[in-house]
């Protein structure tokens, strides 16, 4: 009885690709392992926040997450771009570029600790003990966090996406954010919080990465020469977007104050995570555009498109109808957050040209991702700037949603131009 239901799905999701254009046995292979690490991660995120809004005054958590979004500014002094670049050359057959990137994005880190050391430094000078430590603790551990995280665009690359699923989202968040709850519970300091995030990660990831060269044994000899380049190109580029998509943290801060910081990080959580396995999509996408011809591609891109918007609007609508009550049920101490969440929901549109961006970072085409990112990137800096300092924590949502639409607009044009251009 499995095994005809089984057959009877096969054949479903095969004649489904006549009208969706997309190979949904590799899709449905890859999208159960996605699903399944985006439920475990979702339970073990949302048990955390649970705790956070119970235990945790608003102002320590603010302070939390200031650490976290300046330390991830930080990084972008590092190869930030490096993991795409691993992945696009793995997905070439050239398995060698896992550790070639580890050991590069360590050296290129360097600036990653001196940044860290210097803001660290700062709050020493103004006797906040506890914010430098903080920095100095993270500063050291997240260059080992953020390279031996190419482990997993390494298994993505590989389409092992079952291995991807248990070991960076089961394994991985079981562990670290479990201890973040235990630590949650037992104390209210910003330092053993940020202390436990970056210590429990590292040491978590590392060991997977120790584990997936085992089990792969990756031939380092088989070097893809172009990978540390376009590492570079997309680290460049990568500058301005990694700046813009923290320093919102950052503004609302020193602008408005920790306690509101808090209050917009429950406002973004739960929609954030609905984007989670559109992104993993993107990544199955981008895999099998690496090895495919630009006119199968555009055959199939109007059907993907159009399933992700009708999709993404059903998300919307209902969104903006439960919000209310999912926040005055799981948070009561943030219930105001659902005014904001509900807004910032109309950013999840951008999804729809999720295909359109991972058809240009598979085809590596680096003047439409320079565009797209410092473009982008210059939009939302500046009116997130302007949005905090008019409206504070609204004027910043409206300024994200904003920003979304016009990146979405960006994004399908220069995907319009790159093809238009190729079958020119």
């Amino acid at each position: 009885m499995i095994s005809a239901l089984k057959d009877k799905t096969y054949r479903l999701l095969r004649s489904s690709e006549r009208y969706i254009k997309t190979d949904m046995v590799y899709l449905a292979s890859g999208g159960f392992w996605s699903t399944l690490a985006q439920v475990v991660t979702a339970v073990l995120v949302l048990s955390f926040a649970m705790i956070v809004s119970r235990y945790l005054p608003k102002a320590v958590y603010g302070e939390y997450k200031y650490v976290l979004a300046t330390l991830s500014l930080i990084g972008t002094l590092s190869l930030s771009g490096l993991g795409t670049a691993v992945f696009q050359s793995v997905a070439r057959g050239y398995d060698g570029a896992l550790q070639e990137g580890f050991w590069a994005n360590i050296r290129w880190s360097v600036l990653v600790f001196l940044g860290a050391l210097g803001v660290a430094s700062y709050y020493f000078f103004q006797g906040n003990y506890t914010l430098g430590l903080s920095f100095l603790i993270g500063g050291s551990l997240s260059p080992f966090l953020a390279s031996a995280n190419f482990a997993s665009g390494f298994l993505q690359a590989k389409k092992d996406f079952r291995r991807a699923a248990i070991y960076f989202s089961v394994i991985e968040n079981l562990a670290a954010i479990g201890a973040l709850i235990v630590t949650a519970l037992l104390t209210s300091s910003v330092l053993a919080l940020v202390t436990v995030y970056f210590l429990g990660n590292t040491l978590t990831t590392l060991w997977i990465y120790r584990r997936v060269t085992r089990l792969y044994q990756p031939d380092p000899d088989k070097k893809d020469p172009g990978t540390l380049t376009y590492g570079k190109h997309l680290s460049l580029m990568s500058i301005l977007s990694g700046v813009a998509g923290n320093i919102d943290q950052v503004l609302l801060f020193h602008f408005v104050g920790p306690a509101q910081l808090a209050t917009y990080n429950f406002a973004i959580a739960i929609p954030d995570q609905a984007k989670g396995p559109l992104k993993s999509l993107n990544t199955m996408v981008q895999a099998k555009f690496v090895n495919r011809s630009d006119s199968e591609i555009r055959a199939g891109m109007r059907s993907k498109v159009l399933v992700l918007l009708l999709t993404t609007i059903t998300v919307i609508v209902a969104y903006v109808f439960i919000a209310p009550y999912l926040y005055a049920t799981l948070f009561p101490k943030y219930a105001d957050a659902a005014f904001y969440s509900s807004l910032y929901i109309l950013s999840l549109i951008s999804v729809v040209v999720g295909p359109a961006g991972s058809y240009l970072v598979a085809k590596k085409r680096v003047r439409e991702q320079y565009i797209l990112n410092v473009g982008g990137s210059l939009l939302q800096i500046v009116l997130m700037t302007v949005g905090v300092i008019w409206a504070g924590l609204l004027g910043l949502v409206l300024a994200r949603v904003a920003t979304r639409l016009g990146n979405t607009l960006l994004t399908f044009g220069l995907y319009k131009h790159a093809v238009d251009t190729k079958q020119a």
